[in-house]
């Protein structure tokens, strides 16, 4: 099996700020994002809190887009090991999975979501389940593990942005050079937001159908992240 190349700058900046802007609340533009992604300049960059945030969001996709795919599995150890890399903007103990001591409560705007403790089992039967679905292509597979994962919550903090890249190295590991990337703009940001929430509470997948086809079009106009 041959190996899969890694995401260009220009895709992980698109990735990065996707997930800082939407997750984190990332203040500066994309443009100041991908310049620092080439540079390492932070003073493009409007606050120390974006700095930190975007050395995590760069450390975690570093790991995701340089994985040994072509020998090792996406499983629990993957998912612990980009979780890991948040060192700065998540939990105490990045990489560890909660237990009944750190409960997580987390807000959406169709009420307040609590997960059950992670059970490392299910994340196991989660990824082998998804990875196995031979009728849904490869977008939508990557779709429905970064909503079946970020739903588990399986640490303190860090979920989405986790998720989200656990679902982007099974892109990856296809040979496919799509990204899933999730919407910015605040019109595209109320639809995701009340759709994930829809999942987290009542498992509704009307979020992976409607996700899927908002990232095959941004293929089609892939410079609408730099106006």
């Amino acid at each position: 099996m041959s190996e899969p190349e890694p995401l260009s700058t220009r895709q992980l900046a698109k990735l990065l700020y996707a997930m800082g802007r939407t997750f984190d609340g990332l203040q500066s533009t994309f443009t100041a994002t991908e310049e620092f992604l080439h540079t390492g300049n932070p003073n493009v960059l409007v606050s120390k809190a974006d700095y930190n945030l975007l050395l995590d969001l760069r450390q975690s996709a570093d790991y995701t887009s340089h994985y040994d795919y072509a020998h090792r599995p996406i499983d629990l150890d993957f998912i612990k090991g980009i979780n890991a890399q948040l060192t700065r903007t998540a939990a105490i103990d990045p990489g560890k999975l909660r237990d009944k001591h750190s409960p997580v409560s987390v807000s959406t705007p169709l009420g307040r979501y609590e997960p059950p403790v992670p059970d490392p089992g299910a994340i196991t039967a989660l990824v082998e389940n998804t990875t196995r679905r031979k009728e849904d292509d490869d977008l939508t597979r990557a779709a429905s593990l970064f909503v079946g994962l970020a739903r588990m919550q399986p640490f303190g903090d860090g979920n989405k942005r986790t998720a989200l890249l656990t679902a982007n190295g099974l892109l990856i590991a296809s040979h496919n050079r799509q990204l899933l990337t999730v919407p910015t703009s605040d019109e595209d940001r109320t639809w995701f937001n009340r759709e994930l929430a829809a999942y987290y509470l009542c498992e509704d997948r009307t979020i992976i159908s409607h996700l899927t086809a908002w990232n095959r079009r941004q293929d089609d106009h892939s410079g609408q992240l730099c106006s």
